[in-house]
């Protein structure tokens, strides 16, 4: 598999200010569904260990092969390098901290993406890590996607280690556990931007813990409007598989055109061969070299 070259040249300045709210986010975790392989002893190292995993996996150049697919096979048009940008952050979902791909792409003016086609790559990286889930915002447009979404965003200073990120939302826990450990509680990572939907909470009680956790955490809560904490609407879906009741990734398939079956096939072939490799590591390797081990570890498709 290629080294990443397809992302390199979408560099974004990630932020959710109202400047460049005009865009689409995304993410999918690279750790295989429990359904599909059992990952319980890499779902059990540290938050670093897992995140090495994605990091290694991201640089082997899996996200560029399956751009590369969809623009093959003519399953997206308006996917590229150049409004498209993907790296790894942590993801957070009832009281647990993940690594993910988490990605931002432009959706308006002369470069834009579409709407389907962003759908499109979602539902194929979903597919091809073999995920439960994924995640989709349009930051201002309530109607893009399967329903309309309140969120805020605290902004750190500087985009912090994943680990800063899993600690703010255990200060969430702390001061609220419906915002944090119930299975509408979640947040994701994008650069110095911790995007957070409302759970199944008022909107008083939402806004409320999430002020007080940015004044205890020494960042910026966004939206203030008026001088008055508020919430922004966008619009979000969660494309999805059951992998028991679909164990061919039947969901996702559904929605991608089938000329592009074949390639994703292969690609979540190799995702399944890496991860068990990895797998290996985590139970044969000592603490002290499953770092350097990890970070060495072949890439999809190589002999």
């Amino acid at each position: 598999m290629k080294a990443s070259t397809i992302l390199a040249a979408g560099v974004l300045s990630i932020s959710l200010g109202a400047s460049v709210r005009a865009n689409t986010y995304g993410s999918v975790e690279p750790i295989a569904n429990p359904a599909v392989i059992d990952t319980s002893a890499l779902k059990a190292q540290r938050l670093d260990i897992r995140e090495l995993f994605a990091e290694r996996l991201l640089q082997c150049g899996i996200v560029d092969d399956v751009i590369a697919v969809l623009v093959s096979t003519r399953s997206t048009t308006t996917i590229n390098g150049l409004n498209t940008h993907v790296e790894v952050g942590a993801g957070g979902f009832a009281g647990e901290t993940n690594p993910a791909f988490v990605y931002t792409v432009i959706d308006s003016g002369p470069n834009a993406a579409s709407h389907a086609d962003i759908a499109r790559l979602t539902d194929s990286l979903g597919y091809v890590l073999s995920q439960g889930s994924a995640f989709l915002l349009d930051a201002d447009n309530p109607g893009s996607f399967e329903f309309p979404a309140h969120y805020v965003v605290l902004n750190f200073a500087t985009p912090p280690p994943l680990t800063r990120s899993a600690a703010l939302f255990e200060a969430v826990g702390a001061i609220d556990p419906e915002l944090f450990a119930t299975d509408s509680s979640g947040y994701t990572q994008y650069g110095r931007a911790y995007l957070s939907l409302q759970s199944f909470v008022d909107d008083d009680r939402f806004i409320a813990g999430y002020t007080q956790a940015a004044a205890a955490f020494g960042v910026e809560y966004t939206p203030i409007v008026g001088g008055v904490p508020s919430l922004f609407t966008g619009g979000a879906a969660f494309p999805f598989n059951d992998w028991v009741a679909s164990p061919h990734g039947e969901d996702y398939l559904a929605r991608l055109p089938e000329a592009s079956h074949r390639a994703l096939r292969r690609l979540r072939l190799e995702h399944l061969r890496f991860t068990r490799d990895a797998l290996k590591l985590v139970e044969r390797a000592d603490r002290n070299h499953l770092r350097r081990k990890l970070g060495q570890l072949a890439c999809p498709g190589t002999d």
